[in-house]
């Protein structure tokens, strides 16, 4: 009888303490882990299929702060991302200052060092201001804090931009002469000696030297099977050099050259920014014109007006909807202080109630002791059971120990600003987790051969239907199956994002996700949906 109040009381505490953490932790868990998965199919679909990638961004609920806490820079990231491929100007600067604001809170510092070189861009081009490059250094900060080689050859390349704008060509082509060969030795991205050629290329075509010009516009085209480079950034740069080629050949009164590149721009039309369409209709308007043909003149005249009153149309319902947003945003931000008092308030209330709790059983506790440990002498027979419940006993003591050292090891890992020295913090940390797990998972078993065990029917379907795919790449397929995002495939795999996002770029070539309108997660989630 006193053994069952025992079991009931424990039972009990144990019931308390289950319940708060799920009253806790079911809101943050429900908001959160729910939606991530749009943020990344966004992110996945912004160059290929932006309306799919807004549609993904307009199922998070609002105030998106509720339903994505601790993910808000990406959030706002892919926000800006889309913004600027659907050319909503009006709305890209509002999106990455909320950028650089939550990825500096979440200490995301690629994050917050992409989002100051957009700034820049944006100040600089949009709203002319010299106070444009106090951005650009702080992205350079960001960048160097990480070690990040992609980053820093970006604000680079903005220097160079920066004379382009300023119609300063030869200043910005000995920027990038000067870098060109660092450009190039980035092997894992081709974008940026990509982009270096495009302002080498139209520096010259202004400069009036169309020999040199097409020197690098002929070095870019060797850039078009790239696999490190997607079609679209491949095609919105060409397009931009068409499209002034075709600009330039009018004024030298080479009409024949204007219409041939503007033909090549015209297979790119759904591409090209407001910007180039611009261009684009004005070009056509003047070399009509110039050969005497009206009617086709007015069909482009037409065409140019409808292009600008549709983007006076969306500037207007755009500039609309941001003022709406950045009203919500300053209410949620006023309320903010005022939750988080409420949440302290409720977690102070539900640790009176555990202790309470504790404290009433551990009374009662006390009261039944002496008879007890009567009842207890009189069970000799269960002694083995008693003896090897202490081992058990001792082992669990053992493993709250490590699991709490560990989680101190973690906190102190995370205080290291060093990248180079939080890495191999983070390489130590995991081998002493894996030495210390040798009781549930067996020495020498390794990664593949542990999920492979556990999930051998996956694996044998996936590699039955797709031969073509190596180990690795059936790792990454399994993981964005169970709903992994990149970064933690990349910390798993203890390998870089850029590696991962590589990795899913050739695997969708392989599987010709592109072919079947699908993303990679799609794709799977369908194909593989018996297993989930």
């Amino acid at each position: 009888m006193m053994n069952f109040r025992i079991t009931v009381t424990k039972t009990f505490i144990l019931f308390l303490i289950a319940l708060s953490h799920s009253f806790l932790c079911f809101a943050q868990k429900d908001s959160s882990e729910l939606y991530l998965r749009y943020i990344d199919s966004a992110e996945y679909n912004i160059q290929t299929n932006p309306k799919a990638s807004l549609r993904y961004l307009d199922s998070i609920p609002k105030p998106v702060e509720d339903y994505v806490e601790g993910h808000l820079a990406e959030y706002y990231d892919v926000k800006a991302t889309l913004d600027n491929r659907l050319d909503n100007q009006s709305d890209i600067y509002q999106n990455l200052l909320l950028t650089l604001k939550y990825a500096e809170l979440e200490e995301k510092y690629e994050i917050a060092g992409r989002a100051n070189l957009e700034l820049f861009y944006n100040v600089f081009i949009i709203k002319k201001d010299s106070s444009a490059f106090d951005y650009l250094k702080k992205s350079n900060h960001y960048f160097e804090l990480i070690d990040d080689k992609h980053g820093l050859a970006d604000v680079k390349q903005m220097y160079a931009y920066a004379e382009f704008y300023n119609k300063n060509y030869e200043a910005s082509n000995q920027l990038i002469i000067n870098d060109l060969d660092y450009y190039k030795a980035i092997d894992d991205d081709a974008f940026y000696q990509l982009y270096a050629l495009f302002l080498l290329s139209s520096n010259y075509m202004y400069l009036d030297d169309l020999g040199n010009a097409h020197k690098y516009f002929n070095e870019i085209k060797t850039l078009k099977n790239d696999t490190t480079l997607t079609d679209w950034l491949y095609n919105i740069h060409t397009v931009t050099l068409n499209c002034n080629l075709a600009e330039i050949h009018l004024k030298n009164n080479a009409q024949d050259s204007t219409f041939y590149y503007l033909q090549r721009a015209a297979a790119a039309r759904n591409i090209m920014d407001n910007s180039d369409v611009e261009t684009y209709f004005k070009t056509y308007i003047e070399a009509y014109t110039s050969i005497g043909d009206t009617e086709k003149a007015n069909a482009y005249i037409d065409s140019l007006n409808r292009f600008q009153k549709g983007l006076l149309k969306e500037t207007i319902v755009a500039n609309y909807n941001s003022n709406k947003v950045l009203v919500n945003t300053e209410e949620k931000l006023e309320t903010e202080s005022k939750k988080k008092q409420i949440n302290k308030t409720l977690w102070i209330l539900l640790l009176l109630l555990l202790l309470s709790a504790v404290t009433f059983f551990a009374i009662r506790h006390k009261k039944l002791k002496s008879a007890i440990n009567d009842f207890m002498d009189k069970l000799n027979e269960y002694s083995y059971l008693k003896k090897n419940h202490e081992k058990l006993k001792v082992k669990v003591q053992g493993f709250e120990k490590f699991i709490e050292e560990s989680k101190k090891e973690i906190k102190r890992i995370s205080n290291i600003n060093d990248a180079k020295e939080q890495k191999e913090q983070i390489k130590t940390l995991y081998r002493n987790i894996h030495l210390h797990s040798s009781t549930l998972v067996g020495n020498g078993t390794d990664h593949l051969n542990l999920i492979n065990e556990l999930n051998v029917d996956f694996f044998n379907e996936l590699s039955k239907r797709h031969p073509q795919l190596n180990e690795s790449e059936i790792i990454i397929c399994y993981y964005l199956f169970t709903g992994f995002k990149n970064k933690e495939i990349a910390a798993f795999l203890n390998t870089s994002l850029r590696s991962i996002e590589s990795k899913r770029y050739r695997i969708g070539k392989k599987l010709k996700i592109k072919d079947k309108g699908l993303s990679l997660v799609e794709y799977l989630l369908d194909t593989f949906k018996h297993f989930s």
